[in-house]
Protein backbone atom coordinates (compact mmCIF):
# COMPACT_ATOMS: atom_id res chain seq x y z
CA UNK A 1 0.00 0.00 0.00
CA UNK A 2 1.64 3.33 -0.85
CA UNK A 3 1.25 6.21 1.50
CA UNK A 4 -0.64 8.38 -0.76
CA UNK A 5 -3.20 4.98 -0.35
CA UNK A 6 -2.58 5.01 3.41
CA UNK A 7 -3.28 9.28 3.42
CA UNK A 8 -6.50 8.50 1.54
CA UNK A 9 -7.65 5.42 4.13
CA UNK A 10 -7.07 7.22 6.98
CA UNK A 11 -8.76 10.43 5.76
CA UNK A 12 -11.83 8.72 4.82
CA UNK A 13 -12.25 7.12 8.68
CA UNK A 14 -11.73 10.63 10.36
CA UNK A 15 -14.45 11.99 7.98
CA UNK A 16 -16.28 8.57 8.41
CA UNK A 17 -16.39 9.85 12.82
CA UNK A 18 -16.84 13.25 12.07
CA UNK A 19 -20.17 12.32 9.83
CA UNK A 20 -21.25 10.09 12.93
CA UNK A 21 -20.92 12.48 15.16
CA UNK A 22 -22.64 14.99 13.40
CA UNK A 23 -25.92 12.67 13.22
CA UNK A 24 -24.55 12.51 17.38
CA UNK A 25 -24.97 16.30 17.25
CA UNK A 26 -27.96 16.40 16.04
CA UNK A 27 -29.77 14.35 18.37
CA UNK A 28 -28.19 16.01 21.01
CA UNK A 29 -29.61 19.40 19.49
CA UNK A 30 -33.14 17.87 19.33
CA UNK A 31 -33.09 16.72 22.99
CA UNK A 32 -31.97 20.09 24.30
CA UNK A 33 -34.68 21.75 21.88
CA UNK A 34 -31.51 23.96 20.49
CA UNK A 35 -33.13 24.91 17.02
CA UNK A 36 -30.11 27.44 16.60
CA UNK A 37 -27.72 24.88 17.22
CA UNK A 38 -28.99 22.02 14.78
CA UNK A 39 -29.67 24.46 11.78
CA UNK A 40 -26.09 24.86 12.19
CA UNK A 41 -25.17 21.43 11.62
CA UNK A 42 -26.67 21.92 7.95
CA UNK A 43 -25.27 23.18 4.93
CA UNK A 44 -26.28 27.05 4.12
CA UNK A 45 -28.22 25.75 1.50
CA UNK A 46 -29.67 22.21 3.51
CA UNK A 47 -32.74 20.75 3.39
CA UNK A 48 -34.93 18.12 5.85
CA UNK A 49 -37.56 16.32 4.32
CA UNK A 50 -39.95 14.37 6.71
CA UNK A 51 -43.64 12.84 5.18
CA UNK A 52 -44.80 15.64 2.56
CA UNK A 53 -43.04 18.13 4.57
CA UNK A 54 -39.53 20.31 4.07
CA UNK A 55 -37.39 23.03 5.32
CA UNK A 56 -34.83 24.40 2.66
CA UNK A 57 -32.00 26.99 4.06
CA UNK A 58 -30.93 27.38 7.80
CA UNK A 59 -33.60 30.61 8.39
CA UNK A 60 -36.25 28.04 7.56
CA UNK A 61 -34.97 25.38 9.09
CA UNK A 62 -34.52 27.30 12.41
CA UNK A 63 -37.59 28.22 12.39
CA UNK A 64 -38.84 24.14 11.74
CA UNK A 65 -36.84 23.08 14.37
CA UNK A 66 -37.79 25.94 17.02
CA UNK A 67 -41.27 24.79 16.40
CA UNK A 68 -40.83 21.48 16.15
CA UNK A 69 -38.49 19.92 19.22
CA UNK A 70 -38.68 23.50 21.08
CA UNK A 71 -40.80 21.59 23.62
CA UNK A 72 -37.63 19.53 24.42
CA UNK A 73 -40.09 15.98 23.72
CA UNK A 74 -38.20 14.02 21.14
CA UNK A 75 -35.61 11.41 22.20
CA UNK A 76 -33.88 10.34 19.07
CA UNK A 77 -31.67 7.01 19.40
CA UNK A 78 -29.69 6.80 16.00
CA UNK A 79 -28.03 3.13 15.08
CA UNK A 80 -26.82 1.38 11.77
CA UNK A 81 -24.97 3.84 10.13
CA UNK A 82 -23.33 3.35 7.09
CA UNK A 83 -21.72 5.95 5.11
CA UNK A 84 -20.31 5.75 1.31
CA UNK A 85 -18.65 8.70 0.00
CA UNK A 86 -19.20 10.10 -3.33
CA UNK A 87 -16.37 12.59 -3.65
CA UNK A 88 -13.42 14.40 -1.28
CA UNK A 89 -16.06 16.63 -0.18
CA UNK A 90 -19.70 14.74 -0.59
CA UNK A 91 -21.10 11.83 0.81
CA UNK A 92 -24.00 9.66 1.49
CA UNK A 93 -25.17 8.05 4.21
CA UNK A 94 -28.55 5.95 5.99
CA UNK A 95 -28.97 5.80 9.42
CA UNK A 96 -31.72 3.79 11.50
CA UNK A 97 -33.84 6.20 14.19
CA UNK A 98 -36.03 5.24 17.20
CA UNK A 99 -37.47 8.02 18.73
CA UNK A 100 -39.67 9.08 22.15
CA UNK A 101 -42.11 11.71 22.36
CA UNK A 102 -44.53 12.84 23.71
CA UNK A 103 -47.23 14.05 22.24
CA UNK A 104 -50.79 15.55 23.81
CA UNK A 105 -49.58 14.46 27.29
CA UNK A 106 -49.40 10.42 25.80
CA UNK A 107 -45.72 8.57 25.37
CA UNK A 108 -45.00 7.73 21.68
CA UNK A 109 -42.54 5.54 19.82
CA UNK A 110 -41.73 5.75 16.33
CA UNK A 111 -38.79 4.32 13.90
CA UNK A 112 -37.57 4.91 11.34
CA UNK A 113 -34.67 5.65 9.06
CA UNK A 114 -32.64 9.10 7.64
CA UNK A 115 -31.24 8.90 4.01
CA UNK A 116 -28.70 11.68 4.17
CA UNK A 117 -26.67 13.27 1.59
CA UNK A 118 -23.58 15.47 3.22
CA UNK A 119 -20.94 17.93 2.30
CA UNK A 120 -18.06 19.54 3.71
CA UNK A 121 -18.91 23.26 4.21
CA UNK A 122 -16.00 25.85 5.47
CA UNK A 123 -14.26 22.89 6.30
CA UNK A 124 -16.86 20.97 8.21
CA UNK A 125 -19.14 17.99 7.67
CA UNK A 126 -22.78 19.16 7.64
CA UNK A 127 -26.10 17.77 6.23
CA UNK A 128 -27.11 18.90 2.94
CA UNK A 129 -30.04 17.19 2.99
CA UNK A 130 -31.70 14.88 5.58
CA UNK A 131 -34.67 12.81 4.53
CA UNK A 132 -36.40 10.93 7.34
CA UNK A 133 -38.65 7.74 6.32
CA UNK A 134 -41.03 6.66 9.39
CA UNK A 135 -41.76 3.63 9.72
CA UNK A 136 -44.27 3.63 12.40
CA UNK A 137 -45.56 6.03 15.34
CA UNK A 138 -47.87 4.72 17.92
CA UNK A 139 -48.25 5.10 21.88
CA UNK A 140 -46.45 3.05 23.99
CA UNK A 141 -49.79 1.49 25.75
CA UNK A 142 -49.88 -0.14 22.04
CA UNK A 143 -47.28 -1.01 20.71
CA UNK A 144 -46.04 -1.60 17.04
CA UNK A 145 -46.73 -3.73 15.04
CA UNK A 146 -44.92 -3.74 11.47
Amino acid sequence: MTDSNQQEMLQSLVDKDEIRELTARYCHGVVDGDADRIAELFCADGKFIAHKFSAEGRENLREFYAGGVGGKTHKPFIQNHVIEFDSADEARGRCSVEIRVLQDGVGYTQAGHYFDRYRREDGRWRFLERNYIRYHNVPWTEGFNK
